[in-house]
C-alpha cells in the first residue's frame, strides 16, 4: 500500500487527492492519497511524524515550500536554484529515520502546460510572471532554463530582487523586475506574448491589476496557476487575449512528474486530468 497526501495551509478543496488517486489507478498501484491543512509551525512535525508513518512521498503547496525545501537530506536542480520544494519522498533506513529526496516539479508542469496551450518556451521568448512566492520561484527556474526572458511582477519588489540574485549573474541579466501597479505591470506585458500568473486568484479583483491588463497583446497566452471557479483573471483576459488556460493542467503535469520521481513509473496524464475536472464539474 502506497501511502501519499499533500500538505498545505489549506487544502480542504485540494484536487491533489483526486489526481493522485487516478495516477495510482492508472499504474495499477494500490494507494491511498490524503490532505493535510497544517499550520506553519506544525509542518515541520507533521513531515516527520508522516515519515515515521511510513508513507512515501507528500506533495507540498502554499505556504510551505521554502520550509520543505529546509528539510531534505538531498536536493534536486531545481530546489538548489529556488529553495523551494513541492515534492518531499521518504527514503526508508534501517536503523535510522527516512532520509528525505526534496524536487520541485512547478517548472516542469508549467512549461508542460504551457506546451498544451501553443505557448512553447524558447530561447529569448518574453515572458510576464507575476509573483515572487515558492510557485513563482519554481516557474521561473524553468523559465530561465528555457532560454525565456522574464519580466518578474510583485508586489513586493525587494522579494523579487532576492529571488533573482540566487540565479546565475548571465541568468540574472534575463530577469526584469517590475512593481506590481497599472504602470508596472503594463510595462511587464509590453510586447510579452506569455502572461503567467503565480498569484491568487483574488489578487487581479482590483481595478488597478485590470488596469493594467490593457497592455496584454490580443496573441498572448494567459497561464493562471489557480484554479477552479472563473476567476477575475480568466474574466479580463478571455476578453483580451486567444489563449487562457487555469492551473489544472499544471497541477496534473507535476502531479505526473513528482508520481515518477516517487514512485519510478510516470501516468498517463490524460486520466489525472479528466479525475481534476470532474470533481470540479462536480463541485
Amino acid at each position: 500500500m502506497i501511502l501519499a497526501a499533500v500538505l498545505g495551509g489549506d487544502v480542504s478543496r485540494s484536487r491533489s487527492p483526486a489526481i493522485h488517486q487516478a495516477a495510482f489507478t492508472a499504474l495499477g498501484i494500490e494507494g491511498r492519497y490524503e490532505a493535510f491543512s497544517v499550520e506553519a509551525h506544525q509542518f515541520r512535525t507533521l513531515v516527520r511524524r508522516l515519515s515515521n508513518e511510513g508513507y512515501r512521498y507528500v506533495n507540498v503547496t502554499i505556504p510551505h515550500k521554502r520550509a520543505a525545501a529546509t528539510m531534505t537530506d538531498s536536493a534536486g536542480p531545481l530546489v538548489q536554484a529556488t529553495r523551494a520544494a513541492n515534492t518531499l519522498i521518504f527514503r526508508p533506513r534501517r536503523g535510522a529515520r527516512a532520509t528525505i529526496r526534496g524536487d520541485n516539479t512547478d517548472g516542469y508542469g508549467l512549461l508542460t502546460a504551457l506546451g498544451d496551450l501553443g505557448a512553447k518556451i524558447r530561447s529569448g521568448k518574453e515572458v510576464t510572471l507575476v509573483g515572487s512566492g515558492g510557485a513563482a520561484a519554481g516557474g521561473l527556474a524553468a523559465l530561465l532554463t528555457a532560454g525565456a526572458r522574464v519580466r518578474l511582477v510583485a508586489r513586493r519588489t525587494t522579494v523579487a530582487r532576492a529571488m533573482r540574485r540566487l540565479f546565475p549573474l548571465r541568468a540574472q541579466a534575463r530577469i526584469t523586475v517590475c512593481a506590481w501597479t497599472p504602470a508596472g505591470l503594463a510595462e511587464a506585458l509590453e510586447g510579452a506574448s506569455v502572461l503567467i500568473s503565480a498569484v491568487p486568484a483574488t489578487a487581479w479583483a482590483s481595478q488597478e491589476a485590470r488596469a493594467g491588463l490593457r497592455a496584454l497583446a490580443p496573441e498572448a497566452a494567459v497561464l493562471e496557476m489557480a484554479y477552479g471557479a472563473t476567476t477575475p483573471l480568466a474574466t479580463a483576459a478571455r476578453g483580451k487575449a486567444e489563449r487562457y488556460q487555469d492551473g489544472l493542467p499544471m497541477l496534473v503535469h507535476q502531479a505526473a512528474r513528482a508520481v515518477e520521481l516517487a514512485l519510478g513509473k510516470k501516468p498517463p496524464a490524460e486520466p489525472l486530468l479528466k479525475a481534476a475536472r470532474g470533481l470540479v464539474l462536480g463541485g
